[in-house]
């Protein structure tokens, strides 16, 4: 029986192995536990949380005896992705990534940005409030922005190390709105309202990440959306789970 390693923590990797052919068992790997819950749990599969770097991911390799890595990590976790391609290089695993499927703007509402100084800079030339929704990880570039504790307001995931992090970070909580999951166009809408901003910024997470409904929102309030690309990824991806199912099911 075919075995695979999934790097999962995000929607993609629920809906990949809830699909997962009866054939083929898994081991799924989160970064925390709140990714790990979200998981639907089903015969064949284990799921182990924690976060792991490159000797980590070979241990796990080794140990479970895996056939293909499939790699269904954000786009923007570059430095797992990183450790896990390297380690299935290593332990000589193949490396299957999956790549979400992108948004074209067909209303003319993005900038696009390679990174985020780039969109920083940018965003030097708004006046106004500054809507983040690009998580916490990266909130450290927007820091340089003048009055940033004052313009900037931002949606964040609702977990207690994120918000301790902000804590620390001395920003106000009433400029803070945590929830689980991706934001529906209504209430992109009514927290940019309710925050009066003149911008919406956003990483370019694919379908799934919400961007869809971003821009929706952006359009109806007439305001731009500034995304920042995703980083290019090099070798093999996959744009459907077909595609990788095929690929494992040969074994």
């Amino acid at each position: 029986m075919t075995k695979i390693l999934v790097v999962a923590g995000t929607a993609d990797s629920v809906e990949f192995l809830k699909q997962l052919p009866d054939s083929v068992t898994a081991v799924a790997t989160t970064f925390s536990q709140l990714g790990a819950n979200c998981i639907v749990p089903r015969q064949g599969l284990t799921i182990e949380s924690g976060a792991l770097d490159q000797e980590g991911f070979r241990l796990l390799l080794r140990e479970k005896n895996i056939d293909f890595l499939v790699d269904m990590s954000h786009p923007f976790a570059v430095e797992v992705s990183r450790n896990a391609k390297e380690a299935a290089n290593k332990e000589s695993v193949p490396y299957l990534r999956y790549e979400r499927e992108t948004v074209q703007d067909q209303q003319g509402i993005c900038r696009r940005f390679p990174d985020f100084p780039s969109a920083v800079e940018a965003l030097k030339k708004i006046e106004g409030n500054i809507f983040l929704t690009i998580g916490s990880k990266n909130l450290h570039y927007f820091k340089a922005l003048p009055d940033f504790g004052e313009r900037c307001y931002m949606r964040v995931l609702a977990d207690s190390r994120i918000l301790a992090e902000l804590e620390e970070m001395k920003i106000d909580p009433a400029h803070i709105f945590a929830m689980k999951g991706v934001a529906s166009k209504e209430l992109n809408i009514a927290l940019a309202r309710q925050y009066d901003a003149k911008v919406i910024v956003s990483k370019d997470s694919g379908i799934t990440g919400g961007i869809v409904e971003k821009m929706e929102a952006a359009s109806a309030l007439k305001i731009p959306l500034f995304l920042i690309d995703k980083p290019k990824d090099s070798g093999m991806t996959y744009e459907n789970f077909a595609e990788i199912f095929k690929i494992i099911g040969r074994k």
